[in-house]
C-alpha cells in the first residue's frame, strides 16, 4: 500500500488512465471516490478528471477495519490513540498538498471504515487549514462533529427517504440518534450503496428517484467498479478468474472481491448497463405518445442539450415503420421542456406499436464518437395482443393411445407422450424430430445469486434450502383424459412438495391438444402449510433438444432483466443462440433471464422448434446447464454442457436486491407464495 502524498510508481500510462475514465464516462458516471494511495499516477488521474468534468472525492488512504470486533467495539483503534496523531495528520496533509489545485476535487474524505476518534478531528483541522474551500466527508462521523456531509453506507430506500423529508430523527443501526434539526442542514451522500456483486444490483431506480426528488440527497457511490479476479487456467488450459481460496490460502474472503460493475476482463456487466440507464442525463416522459408529445428533463449540472441529436423510430413488433430526426428545445440544466415529434399516421393492423427515441452525440468528443447513445426512452403507442394465427385448430380430431405406462396423443404428424406415473410430458415429436424431451414441470428453485447468499453463506437462499425448495418432489394424484371438439384434454393433478416437510403445492396441469400440433397449457396451484416468506421463482422447467439452440423472442432485450433490474432493456424483437443467453458470472448463479416476454421460439437452423405464447407477459431463460449444475459450481470451468437445453418459463421471479452487502429485495419485488394460475400456448413450429 502506498503512503498518501508519496510519488506513486508509474504503473500505467496516461493513455491507459484515459481509457479507464472513458469507461466511466460511457456509463454516464460523473462522481468518483478516489483513494489517496491509488496505484494510478495521481497527477494523470486528476488531470483527466479535470478535463472530462468528473466530480471527485479525494479520500485519505486510511482504514482500520481490523480493529472492529464482533461486539462492535473498536479496541485499540489508532484513530482514538493520541500516539497515532502525527501519522494520521501527515497522511491528510500530504494528500491535500498534492491534489488541492485540481478543480475536479470537490471534497476531502478522512478515510474509510475506521470508526471515529480524536485523530479524525485533527485530520479535519489540518485539511481546513490547508484548504478552507472544500467540505469534509467522513461516513463514520455519525453525529456530524467534523464532517460537512451526512454520509451513510447501504441505507435502505426508506431510510434515504426519511432523510430526504427531514422530518424525523435518524436512528443509526447501533442505536445512536441524530436529531433531524442537525442533519437536515447537511447534504446526504451514500458513500457506498448498490453492492455490485454477481447478478445485480437490483433496485437502483428507487434510489435514483429519491435523489431527484429531494435536493438534500446529493448522490451515491456503487461499490464497486471492477471485479478483482486474477486470470488462471485449469490443467487442461481453460481460463477462469480466480478469487479468494483459489491459491491454497486458508484465510480469505472467497469471491467477495468479485463485486464490480465490470468483469475482470473489463467487459461491462448487466449491472453497469442498468446503472448507465438509471443515471442517464436526459429523462423523457410521454404526454401523448401517439401524437409524439413528450417532455424532457435535463439532468446535467452545467450543460444544455445542444450536443445531442434526437433520433426517433416507430416500430411494430420488431419492424421499423418510420424514423426521423428532430431538434430539441433549449433546456437549461435541471429544467424541463415539452416538445413534439413529427410522427406520421400509421396503420399497424392491431400490432403493438412502440415509439423509441435515442439521444446521440452530434460530434466526436474526447470520450466517445459521434452517434454514441447517451440516453433513450421507449413508449407504447398501441398495446400488444395475442396473435390470432396461433389459435388452436379444431378442424380434425386427435387420437389417444392408452398404454400401460404412457399415454400418447397423436395428431397431424406429431405425438405428445405422457408418463402415466408422473402425469407429465415425457416426449413430444413432430415430423420425425423431437420438439420436447421432458415436459413442463413445476419449479421454484434458482441457482442462488450472490445477493441470495447475502455474502455470508447464509442469506435468503439458506431459508429456501432449509425448506427444500431445491429438491421438490412430484406425485401424481389423478390423471384424466377427455375428448371433445376435435381436441384431447389431459388433466394431471399432482402434489408438489419438498421431502419430509409438512408443506405442499397441489398443482393441476391441463393440456388441451389439437390435431394441428398446438398444446394449450394451463397451470393452477396453491400453497398448503407454512411456506417461507418468499420464493426464488414460480414457473415450469422443460428439457429441449440441443439442436434447438437458436432463440428469438419479443419482449425486453437484448440483455438479461429482472423485476427490479430492467431499466436498461427495451421491448423489441431479439435473437441470440443459447450461448448468447448466458451471462458468464465468475461465480456461477442465476442468470440470463429475459423479462416481460410476449413470445419466444427455440429453433434449429431450419427454423423448426418450440414456440411459446403466454396469456400474459412472462420470463424465460435457456441454458446448457441444469439449475443444480449452476448451484453446485464455484467457477464457470466447473460447468459441463448437457446434451439438452434446460428451459425455464416463469410466471415470476424474486427480485435481485443488493443483500450481498446492503438491503435485500424491496417489498414490491418480492415473490410471495399465494394461489396462482398461468397459461401458455406451446406450438411445434
Amino acid at each position: 500500500m502506498l503512503v498518501p502524498g508519496a510519488a506513486a510508481p508509474k504503473l500505467v500510462t496516461r493513455d491507459m488512465v484515459a481509457q479507464r475514465l472513458q469507461l466511466y464516462a460511457d456509463a454516464g458516471m460523473n462522481l468518483l471516490r478516489v483513494w489517496g494511495g491509488a496505484v494510478l499516477e495521481s497527477a494523470d488521474f486528476c488531470e483527466l478528471c479535470d478535463e472530462l468534468g468528473f466530480y471527485v472525492i479525494d479520500e485519505t488512504d486510511l482504514e482500520t477495519h481490523g480493529f472492529c470486533i464482533s461486539d462492535g467495539a473498536w479496541t485499540g483503534n489508532p484513530m482514538r490513540d493520541p500516539s497515532w496523531k502525527d501519522a494520521c495528520v501527515n497522511r491528510m496533509e500530504r494528500m491535500v498538498m498534492r491534489d488541492r489545485n485540481h478543480a475536479s476535487i470537490i471534497m476531502w474524505s478522512l478515510g474509510n471504515e475506521s470508526h471515529f476518534g480524536v485523530n479524525h478531528v485533527h485530520m479535519s483541522q489540518c485539511a481546513r487549514r490547508l484548504d478552507p474551500t472544500r467540505p469534509i466527508h467522513y461516513e463514520a462521523d455519525a453525529m456530524l462533529e467534523t464532517a460537512d456531509v451526512f454520509s451513510k453506507m447501504y441505507p435502505s430506500v426508506d431510510k434515504v427517504r426519511l432523510v430526504g423529508e427531514g422530518k424525523d430523527d435518524y436512528v443509526h443501526e447501533w442505536g445512536a440518534v441524530l436529531p433531524s434539526e442537525k442533519y437536515r442542514n447537511y447534504p446526504m451522500l451514500l458513500c457506498e450503496y448498490a453492492h455490485a456483486m454477481g447478478n445485480g444490483p437490483g433496485g437502483l431506480k428507487e434510489y435514483q428517484e429519491l435523489f431527484y426528488k429531494y435536493p438534500r440527497l446529493c448522490g451515491a457511490f456503487v461499490w464497486e467498479w471492477l471485479d478483482h479476479g486474477i486470470a488462471q487456467r485449469t490443467p487442461d488450459g481453460r481460463e477462469f478468474f480466480a478469487y479468494g481460496g483459489d491459491f491454497g490460502e486458508t484465510i480469505h474472503d472467497g469471491n467477495f472481491v468479485m463485486d464490480g460493475l465490470l468483469f475482470p476482463d473489463r467487459k461491462p456487466s448487466p449491472g453497469l448497463l442498468e446503472y448507465k440507464k438509471t443515471i442517464e442525463p436526459v429523462q423523457t416522459s410521454a404526454v401523448n405518445a401517439a401524437a409524439g408529445e413528450l417532455e424532457i428533463v435535463n439532468r446535467y449540472d452545467f450543460l444544455g442539450l445542444s450536443h445531442l441529436q434526437p433520433i426517433w423510430r416507430l416500430e411494430a413488433q420488431g419492424e421499423e415503420l418510420a424514423r426521423g430526426e428532430c431538434d430539441l428545445p433549449q433546456v437549461a440544466p435541471h429544467e424541463s421542456a415539452a416538445f413534439k415529434l413529427p410522427l406520421p399516421k400509421i396503420n399497424a393492423s392491431g400490432q403493438e406499436v412502440l415509439l423509441n427515441i435515442s439521444y446521440v452525440l452530434r460530434n466526436d468528443c474526447s470520450w466517445a464518437k459521434a452517434g454514441h447513445e447517451v440516453a433513450w426512452a421507449q413508449f407504447v403507442v398501441s398495446p400488444y395482443g395475442m396473435p390470432r394465427r396461433k389459435a388452436i385448430s379444431r378442424a380434425a380430431k386427435a387420437t389417444v393411445e392408452d398404454g400401460r405406462s404412457q399415454l400418447t396423443v397423436n395428431g397431424d404428424g406429431f405425438a405428445v407422450v405422457f408418463d402415466k406415473h408422473t402425469g407429465l410430458i415425457s416426449r413430444w415429436r413432430k415430423g420425425g424430430a423431437d420438439v420436447l424431451l421432458r415436459g413442463p414441470k413445476m419449479n421454484l428453485w434458482r441457482a442462488p445469486t450472490d445477493n441470495d447468499r447475502a455474502g455470508t453463506g447464509t442469506g435468503e437462499q439458506k431459508i429456501w434450502r432449509d425448506f427444500g425448495l431445491h429438491r421438490l418432489m412430484h406425485r401424481l394424484a389423478d390423471l384424466q383424459v377427455t375428448q371433445s371438439d376435435g381436441q384431447v384434454v389431459v388433466a394431471s393433478q399432482c402434489v408438489v412438495a419438498p421431502p419430509s416437510l409438512m408443506i405442499k403445492m397441489p398443482v393441476t396441469y391441463t393440456y388441451a391438444i389439437s390435431e394441428s400440433g398446438c398444446v394449450k397449457l394451463k397451470v393452477c396451484g396453491g400453497f398448503v402449510g407454512k411456506w417461507p416468506a418468499t420464493l426464488p421463482r414460480l414457473g415450469v422447467q422443460l428439457h429441449v433438444p440441443a439442436a434447438r439452440r437458436l432463440c428469438s423472442w419479443y419482449g425486453l432485450g437484448p440483455g438479461e432483466a429482472y423485476t427490479d433490474s430492467r431499466c436498461a432493456q427495451k421491448i423489441g424483437l431479439w435473437s441470440a443462440d443459447i450461448d448468447g443467453l448466458f451471462t458468464n458470472y465468475c461465480y456461477p448463479q442465476e442468470n440470463g433471464n429475459r423479462h416481460q416476454v410476449r413470445w419466444f421460439l427455440l429453433a434449429d437452423a431450419s427454423g423448426s422448434g418450440l414456440r411459446v405464447d403466454a396469456d400474459d407477459t412472462f420470463d424465460f431463460s435457456a441454458h446448457w446447464y441444469d439449475t443444480l449444475d449452476l448451484d453446485a459450481a464455484a467457477h464457470p470451468t466447473d460447468l459441463k454442457k448437457r446434451d439438452y437445453i434446460t428451459l425455464n418459463i416463469d410466471m415470476a421471479q424474486n427480485g435481485l436486491g443488493t443483500a450481498s452487502c446492503g438491503p435485500g429485495v424491496l417489498e414490491q419485488y418480492q415473490l410471495k407464495p399465494k394461489d396462482f394460475q398461468f397459461g401458455m400456448l406451446l406450438s411445434a413450429e
